[in-house]
């Protein structure tokens, strides 16, 4: 009988077909076309451009693992997983599961696994023949839609960094790659006398100025664009990184941690928020991290980090690591100080 459980535990953990499944049906837009009510397959197959036997057979799968409801044979309905798979939910999972966007469209280069594995990653350029990053600059509507996801995950812990750093020595913070700066205007908004800067590629840093450059806290912010491997702005008394690092391989990441620090000089802080990887097991959080790692490695080349090994690569950018707290949604703040001026205070 054990035998039995391990082999059904295992056909589960080999799913082949889910996350295609899934991932076809979002970019298809089948949670939007029955967001109002049960629709029949045919229906379904015609406004999506599909057939009607083969859609029939993906939605079977999804109504099993229970996306979408079958009442009747060829029929299907909205349950409360495809609510967070409509275009219009505040928290959609869409951005992240079309595979005409850039986030699935990683998930793809899955399949070479194994050269990544030979290599030590990424295999982005063998799928699509460009890294990451130069195909998002490449095609413009990709980088807008990899802003664009990104902005809504900065949504959902921007509350956290607001409030779980000590904002009150700090004049000038620089968002160091920050998207079209939603946390940043956070951070703003929470401390009306704090100025900003926003810097991270040009197309991105214009969409932000967009989006909350004419604000209150727009007003008191920088919209600045170039590399973060080459010299920031100056005046900043404080450098933020939030989700940057776990994007590059160490000696990149180091290369920015040098760049913030440089920017801020003796007396300033390099700020990091990040999901740091426990020793051990971890907690309930720990596989979705460690997939969320090989993902890193696969498509970007970067890697999730624990403590000392952020700690490593700070003290070798000129930084000592000072006060470390988690947030309730697992976030890891960790402050950084110039080693001789921690030594100092």
């Amino acid at each position: 009988m054990a035998d039995d459980d391990a082999f059904v535990r295992l056909l589960r953990l080999k799913d082949t077909m889910t996350p295609w499944a899934l991932r076809a049906a979002v970019t298809l837009g089948v949670p939007d076309l029955v967001a109002d009510g049960e629709k029949d397959v045919s229906e379904l197959a015609e406004r999506s451009g599909t057939v009607p036997g083969a859609l029939g057979r993906v939605l079977r799968l999804l109504a099993r693992r229970g996306v979408f409801t079958e009442p009747a044979p060829g029929v299907f309905g909205p349950t409360g997983l495809s609510r967070l798979l409509q275009g219009d939910h505040p928290r959609s999972m869409r951005p992240w599961l079309d595979l005409e966007g850039p986030v699935a469209r990683g998930d793809r280069t899955c399949v070479h696994i194994l050269e990544a594995l030979r290599t030590g990653g990424p295999v982005h350029e063998r799928a699509y023949g460009r890294p990451v990053w130069d195909d998002l600059a490449a095609r413009p509507e990709l980088g807008a839609a990899f802003d664009a996801a990104m902005a809504q995950r900065a949504s959902w812990i921007a509350g956290d960094v607001a409030a779980g750093f000590d904002w009150s020595a700090v004049r000038h913070v620089m968002d160091v790659g920050g998207g079209t700066g939603v946390v940043l205007a956070e951070v703003l908004r929470a401390r009306p006398g704090l100025k900003g800067t926003l810097f991270d590629r040009a197309p991105t840093v214009a969409a932000g100025h967009g989006a909350w450059g004419a604000s209150d806290a727009g007003q008191r912010c920088t919209f600045s664009s170039g590399s973060f491997f080459d010299t920031l702005p100056s005046g900043a008394d404080a450098c933020l990184l939030v989700n940057v690092l776990h994007d590059w391989a160490d000696e990149h990441a180091l290369t920015v941690l040098r760049r913030c620090a440089e920017a801020v000089g003796p007396q300033g802080r390099v700020l990091i928020a990040e999901h740091l990887v426990e020793e051990g097991a971890g907690g309930p959080g720990a596989a979705g991290l460690a997939e969320l790692d090989l993902v890193m490695m696969l498509v970007y080349g970067g890697r999730e980090r624990r403590l000392d090994e952020l700690a490593e690569l700070a003290g070798r950018a000129g930084l000592r690591v000072g006060e470390v707290s988690v947030t309730p949604r697992g976030l890891s703040l960790v402050v950084c100080e110039a080693e001789a001026s921690a030594a100092s205070g």
